[in-house]
């Protein structure tokens, strides 16, 4: 097992190399260094990045403690599931109710790589290009439907 400070060095090396590699893929696509993530446009609509010791996952959290409007959401982004698991190129993992390693409850719509761990120096190729690839699909994706999420 490892320290609180070496695994702490051990996330940091993973989302600074995974930072460095993103950013020079995007940047060569003339899109910005930086992911879209919490900058959605919608309140309590983010797409998030989680790796742990098991998986790597790429999706979308809705976080708002107000249930119906999480609710809302879930259902509008039900409305596309056809087409958005057709622009990830897999199914997804679509739950209501996920809990957070910190507890917090959040809606998510997510897909996973497994066999990935966040110590494990010789899993975070495979890891950053799946998290990569997926994370492009997903913005091109959301910047389609925002409008509709956003207004409809």
């Amino acid at each position: 097992m490892f320290s609180k400070e070496e695994a702490k060095r051990f996330r940091e090396e993973f989302w600074d190399q995974f930072k460095q590699m993103s950013a020079g893929k995007r940047a060569r696509k003339k899109l910005p260094g930086n992911w879209m993530l919490d900058q959605t446009g919608i309140k309590a609509l983010n797409l998030r990045f989680h790796v742990d010791r098991e998986v790597a996952q790429v999706g979308i959290d809705l976080e708002t403690r107000n249930m119906d409007k999480r609710i809302e959401l879930f259902e509008k982004l039900e409305s596309l599931k056809k087409l958005l698991e057709e622009a990830m190129e897999s199914p997804l993992i679509w739950e209501l109710e996920y809990i957070r390693e910190n507890g917090k409850s959040v809606s998510r719509i997510y897909m996973q790589m497994e066999g990935v761990d966040i110590y494990m120096r010789d899993t975070w190729t495979e890891a950053h290009k799946f998290m990569y690839a997926n994370m492009m699909k997903l913005e091109s994706f959301f910047q389609e439907y925002r409008d509709f999420l956003k207004y409809a």
